[in-house]
């Protein structure tokens, strides 16, 4: 799992949230993609050239995506009263209409918690460069 700059708590919810979340979409469960992705939720791709809606993105997971296996490195956690902010490595083995979409992502994903319960409104991913600082 990596690191986890907030331990216990909000921290340990997000970060099972976070894999939770991973879950349902390989497992394709909508109910729970929906409990999880807020409604104004929108993701910026490190592979496409435009904003994602929560109901494109939910149409692409269900219907013409998969994954295989995901999983979560180097977790930091900085949680601002009922907000959040996630920043972690994403491994995926995963398809996309029949066409692999395997890598490694970085990622920023921002909650808020509401009525209690913690939902993603944003997701940033990017592809990490070939060198590093």
């Amino acid at each position: 799992m990596g690191s986890v700059a907030v331990e216990g708590g909000a921290g340990a919810e997000l970060v099972r949230l976070q894999n939770e979340w991973m879950d349902a979409w390989r497992r394709r469960d909508r109910e729970v993609l929906e409990r999880i992705v807020a409604p104004e939720f929108t993701l910026t791709s490190a592979r496409s050239d435009r904003l994602m809606s929560r109901d494109l993105w939910l149409e692409i997971a269900m219907t013409r995506a998969s994954a295989q296996w995901v999983r979560y490195d180097d977790f930091r956690i900085d949680v601002f009263g009922d907000a959040a902010v996630v920043r972690s490595r994403l491994t995926q083995e995963a398809t996309v209409d029949g066409e692999p979409w395997n890598g490694t992502f970085m990622v920023t994903d921002v909650w808020i918690r509401r009525d209690g319960r913690w939902q993603v409104v944003a997701r940033h991913a990017s592809t990490p460069p070939a060198k590093s600082f």
